[in-house]
């Protein structure tokens, strides 16, 4: 089965099947260069993997929006919707540095995921906490 999912690198260590079934709750999404993934204070309804391209990152300071770090191409955004069960406000605004592909887990998705493989949500949750040990994801330096 070719999926979306398919040469994301960030996902190897899930087996095939569990690669099926986390494609079946994913989505992809295309962003145009300038476009707003979300802003700061929105609420959270979903998670991304950045499949190809760059997303800037942006956090008011002192009534000025400064950018604070750049993802890349097989890394995770606002993945705490894997790790928080209740609603809460994005902290950063996301907005495409060039054109980018993502992979979209919208909310309920997640949820019905967890109930349904939740050895997957696991793998996901070990290539994240992994990434974050090795101080690869974010810059929060501000």
């Amino acid at each position: 089965m070719t999926s979306i999912l398919e040469n994301l690198s960030i996902l190897q260590t899930l087996t095939e099947q569990e690669k099926d079934s986390l494609a079946i709750f994913c989505q992809e999404r295309y962003l145009q260069k300038w476009e707003i993934l979300f802003s700061e204070w929105d609420e959270w309804n979903a998670m991304y993997f950045l499949k190809s391209w760059k997303i800037d990152i942006y956090k008011e300071i002192n009534w000025n929006e400064e950018k604070i770090w750049q993802v890349v191409a097989e890394e995770v955004l606002w993945e705490m919707a894997l790790f928080q069960s209740q609603s809460n406000k994005r902290m950063w605004t996301a907005i495409a540095a060039e054109n980018s592909m993502l992979i979209v887990i919208l909310d309920f998705s997640i949820d019905e995921l967890k109930r349904k493989h939740p050895n997957v949500i696991e793998k996901i949750k070990q290539v994240i906490e992994y990434r974050n040990s090795l101080n690869v994801k974010y810059n929060t330096q501000f």
